[in-house]
């Protein structure tokens, strides 16, 4: 306990002193833990990201008692348990992780679908669309919410990693750039999609457009998550990832 001065006037305020000094004393524990607001910081930055607290729009009941507990990592994971001195702390998903954390399980645990290759690297972006003479390499990443430097970060790596297709779709006068969409893993909207965004749709429709990526990534980082604790598959995967690449041009047409 800390030196706490109290005046003779304020003798009759002693425990209330005392109550505010340990709620303060705690308070300022919680803030120095270092996961502390690591998730918030992102969802603070757009209030899409909660969008659904008081309607619940386009979220399920499941999703909704998911995502208090994934936003403050309070998850019964293997890795959240600290308690347990000897307890086994590896991903029951994979052999490669010793520690079983939420970002792992979420983000870098299996992979579960690959999209189509292009380019003369082999990379490959979700979609390539050409409106007029603009090429828009459009690629989603959902990085885990690691304070708002994460966004960037992934931002950064998309705008680097396919900077090589630029030149190979800017021809015929075409003029070919990269756009990045990130949405972080528990449902945080980055406000920089929007430059582009609203570019293409109306304001109203980039509102109703934020809620549904939210939710629905959410919804999936809940089955995620589900799946992984229980075994048992949460969704069925109807894509055909065996068709051939699409060129640009074609894109534009589907």
């Amino acid at each position: 306990m800390e030196y706490l001065p109290i005046q003779a006037s304020e003798r009759k305020k002693v425990l209330f002193s005392i109550r505010d000094r340990l709620r303060t004393m705690r308070s300022n524990r919680l803030l120095l833990c270092p996961k502390q607001g690591k998730a918030m910081e992102c969802v603070a930055k757009s209030k899409a990201s909660s969008h659904f607290l008081f309607t619940g729009d386009y979220t399920s009941f499941a999703v909704y008692r998911f995502f208090g507990f994934a936003r403050l990592d309070l998850l019964a994971l293997r890795g959240n348990q600290p308690w347990k001195k000897n307890g086994d702390t590896s991903c029951r998903g994979c052999d490669e992780c010793e520690l079983e954390t939420l970002p792992h399980e979420l983000n870098h645990c299996t992979i579960l679908a690959k999209n189509q290759a292009v380019g003369p690297l082999g990379k490959r972006p979700d979609l390539v669309v050409q409106i007029g003479k603009e090429v828009f390499i459009i690629d989603v990443c959902i990085p885990f919410e690691n304070r708002y430097e994460s966004f960037d970060r992934a931002r950064q790596e998309k705008l680097e990693k396919y900077a090589h297709l630029i030149p190979h779709y800017s021809v015929n006068g075409c003029k070919a750039s990269v756009i990045p969409i990130i949405v972080g893993a528990l449902g945080s909207w980055d406000h920089k999609n929007d430059k582009f965004l609203l570019k293409h749709m109306t304001k109203s429709y980039l509102n109703k457009f934020h809620k549904l990526c939210c939710s629905d990534v959410l919804h999936w980082s809940r089955d995620i998550f589900v799946e992984h604790v229980t075994g048992h598959r949460q969704f069925t995967d109807n894509t055909n990832s065996s068709r051939p690449p699409t060129s640009a041009a074609s894109a534009s047409n589907s």
